[in-house]
This record gives structure tokens, sequence and C-alpha cells, in this order.
């Protein structure tokens, strides 16, 4: 039963490569199509931002243009409200002056009647006496001067008159512009409402194809990091040629550490993991469900506590820095010197300021792991034993 897994699993080896080959294919056009949609929804975004823009500046005219009509309605409203009473006081006036006529007028009856009457009396039978000659002189004196007096307070009225129909025609062509810029100011502030409400649809647009488009660059991402692991795995299927022969030999069962493909002669540095303890080696390991062989190219570090600081182990630059999702974690890739890449996944957290293209130095710390370190190491794009380069 063995033999004819491990006969199947040689057969299923031999062919990974062209499968490999078609995964690399499909996965090259997804990214070329999510490229594509990537494209079309950054054209929408733009186009979207541009009618916000547009908006938000035709509503600011709007807003100057109400700024205006206010200033311009409260400047009428004061000078009619100034008007109003002016006319008010002109009203009083004109009464004023009615009731100083009708008393003139009255006054001038009563004097008549008390005075002049009996004078009046034999003028008019033609038996006038000196005192009502006299009288009558006087009588005509004083009926002169009233008339004048009450001449001269109709003409005061007819002044006043004029004064108030000049400010009633006044007030009544402010009132027609306090009602154009009233209307006037309800149909920008309904213009002002429809751009208000267009900023929000808009500004909920913007937010639907930022959505769409983070999901679309995620996607792309995970195609990229998909594309590069299935690059990386043709590669190793086809330089890790003496890894897979030990599966179909079935060598030495207790081996638990191989060489990599890689080699590296340099003198050791600092664990990325202070005080850790190392629970899955480098190299070949047995399976402990399926009881076959696997080439292990990392190491697992267990942290001596949570939260526990992670270190880059020489001085490089960073060339990958983010969440890869599912088992790796957060994961970080330092390029260093004489073309080697330490990485390091399972990260919980990365350190601030931790991004591509940052240069950090030997014992930097770029992030901390929960529970364990995943370590690797590459040189020349090949796989070696991550104990080869660090002491623990």
């Amino acid at each position: 039963m063995i033999r004819i897994f491990l006969l199947f699993l040689s057969f299923t080896l031999l062919l990974l490569p062209t499968s490999i080959d078609k995964k690399i294919k499909v996965k090259t056009e997804e990214l070329h199509s999510a490229k594509i949609e990537y494209n079309k929804m950054d054209k929408k975004l733009s186009a979207v931002a541009k009618k916000i823009i547009d908006a938000k500046a035709q509503r600011k005219k709007l807003d100057k243009r109400l700024e205006d009509l206010e200033k311009s309605i409260k400047h009428n409203q004061t000078e009619f409200d100034a008007l109003k009473e002016k006319k008010k006081v002109l009203d009083n006036d004109v009464q004023n002056l009615d009731k100083k006529i009708l008393l003139k007028k009255d006054k001038f009856i009563a004097l008549v009647a008390d005075k002049f009457s009996m004078a009046l009396v034999l003028e008019e039978i033609k038996q006038p006496t000196p005192e009502s000659v006299m009288l009558q002189e006087a009588y005509g004196v004083y009926a002169k001067e009233n008339e004048a007096e009450i001449e001269q307070l109709k003409t005061e009225i007819e002044q006043l008159k004029t004064k108030e129909e000049y400010f009633l025609n006044k007030q009544q062509n402010i009132q027609r512009v306090l009602s154009n810029y009233k209307k006037e100011r309800r149909e920008y502030t309904r213009k002002k409402l429809e751009k208000d409400n267009l900023i929000k649809t808009l500004a909920r647009d913007k937010a639907i194809y930022k959505k769409r488009f983070d999901r679309i660059r995620e996607g792309q991402r995970a195609l990229r990091r998909k594309l590069a692991k299935l690059k990386i795995i043709k590669r190793d299927q086809e330089t890790d040629q003496e890894a897979r022969l030990e599966v179909r030999r079935e060598e030495k069962k207790n081996r638990t550490e191989v060489k990599g493909n890689g080699h590296y002669s340099g003198a050791k540095t600092i664990s990325p993991l202070k005080d850790s303890r190392l629970i899955k080696k480098f190299g070949t390991y047995i399976d402990p469900i399926y009881k076959f062989k696997i080439f292990n190219k990392s190491i697992t570090l267990k942290a001596a506590y949570k939260g526990a600081k992670v270190k880059s182990v020489l001085k490089g630059k960073i060339v990958f820095a983010e969440n890869s999702g599912g088992m790796l974690g957060k994961v970080v890739i330092i390029e260093h010197a004489h073309n080697i890449h330490t990485i390091y996944a399972k990260l919980s957290r990365l350190a601030p300021g931790i991004h591509v293209g940052k240069r950090v130095s030997k014992g930097s710390i770029i992030g901390k792991v929960d529970k364990s370190l995943m370590f690797e190491v590459t040189k020349e794009n090949k796989h070696i034993n991550p104990l080869n380069l660090i002491r623990l």
C-alpha cells in the first residue's frame, strides 16, 4: 500500500511543473483581467472625484450669491423699516396739522358768533354804528389773517403729503426689490440643496467605487503574491531535484535536517527572536498524519512570550511588508548584501515606519509575534538553512 502511494506521489511530482505552468498562465490572465478592471474603476473614481470638485465649486458660488442676497435683503429691510418710521412721523404731523386747521376754524366761528355777529347784522340792515364799523374792520383783518394761517397749514399738509407719497413710493420699490431678492434667495437655496444632495450622492458613489477599487487592488496583490509563489515553486521544482529524489528513494526516516539548495559559509549573525526555542527545523521531515516526507524551507521559532519583538538579522532594505492573509499573517522580506533575502512570517503586527523601501540596520525591530515566527533565508534565489546564518 505504501509502495503504491509512493509511486503515485512520484508520478504526481513529475507532473507538477506542467500543472504549475498552467496555474501560472491562469493567474497571469487573471492578473491581466484584474488590471483592466482596476483601470476602469480608477477612471470611474477620477470621474466621480472631478464631479464632486465641480459640484463643490458651483456650491461655493451659490453660497457667495446667497451671502450677497442676505446682505442686500438686510440692507433693504433696514431702509424699508427706516422709511416706515419716517412715514409714521409724517402721518402724525399731517394729523396734527389737520387738527390745527379744525381748531382755527372752530375758534374763528366762535369769535364771529361772540364778537362780530351784531356788527355783521347792523351792517346787513344798513344801520351801522361807530362801534359796529370798527368791529367790521377788525373782522376783515382777523378773517384775512385766519385764512392766511389756514392756507399756510394746508400748504404744510400738502408738502407733508408729498413727502409721504415719496416715502410710500420708495417703500413700494424696496418691497418689490425685497420680493425679488427673496424669490432669488429661495431659488438659490433650492439649487444649493440640489448641489448638496448631488455631492452626497457622488460621495456615496465614490465610497462604493473606492471599496470596489480597494477590493480589486487587494485582489491584484493576492494574485501577484500567488503568481510569485507559483514561480518560486516552479523554480524550486526545477532546482530541487535532490529533495524530490530523496522523497522517491525513501531515505533515512529519522533525518530531520538537510542542506538547502544554496550555500552560505559566512559568519553567523543574531537571532531574529531573542530567547526563542526552535520547534520546527529546516529540511526533510515526516508528515505526522500521512507519514511521507516533506521538505521544509524555513524554521519556526517559539516566542518566549506574547508580543516578543522580531529583529532584522542583517542590515538591508525592505522589499515586502504587508498582510499576506491566511496562516502566514503579516510578512516582511528584507534584501541584504550578496543577494541574500530574509523572510519573517506570522508577525502579529509590524513596527511603526516599516514599509517597502525603508533601510534597516542589523537588530532593527521590524514587528512582533504572539506565538511563533516562521523564518526563511534565500541566497541567490536558493533556500539555505537559516541556522547556517543565525545563532540561537
